[in-house]
């Protein structure tokens, strides 16, 4: 559905798989970041990935609760958005402390620079080790689904 509404530049990462954020009693998660260039502001694409969600099968449990699926705008190219009037919060506030979000950007592009930090992919990832996060998640190759 995304390489649908992609105007070039697609790559995706290895899908990890991780543990649950929220209540333990979850399965697994599997975690993957894409990248692609998009055109029509970040607005619209939450609003697609939220539709897509749905689309998928996503049924409304409430917050941390289990999911179909979950697609996050974590980046919009260097925007920085305050999610006011409605919109998006780009980038995502949590994205640089979380593992599952940084080990595949990382795989991606390590060095991309997150435009509030102005640190590279790999040199976050690299404090996020040091820091005792959690980050030695495994790939989940084709044979294992």
């Amino acid at each position: 559905m995304l390489k649908r509404i992609s105007l070039g530049g697609w790559k995706e990462s290895s899908i990890y798989k991780t543990s649950p954020v929220g209540p333990q009693d979850q399965g697994p998660f599997l975690n993957q970041v894409v990248t692609f260039w998009y055109g029509k502001g970040p607005e619209k694409l939450l609003n697609y990935l939220k539709g897509a969600e749905l689309f998928l099968g996503r049924h409304p449990r409430g917050h941390w609760e289990k999911r179909e699926i979950d697609m996050d705008l974590i980046y919009y190219g260097e925007s920085i958005c305050s999610g006011k009037q409605g919109g998006p919060t780009v980038p995502h506030p949590l994205a640089t402390g979380r593992g599952f979000v940084m080990v595949p950007l990382a795989e991606l592009d390590p060095d991309w620079v997150d435009p509030l930090l102005g640190k590279k992919a790999k040199k976050i990832l690299e404090e996020l080790k040091l820091s005792g996060a959690d980050v030695d998640f495994k790939r989940v190759e084709v044979d294992d689904e």
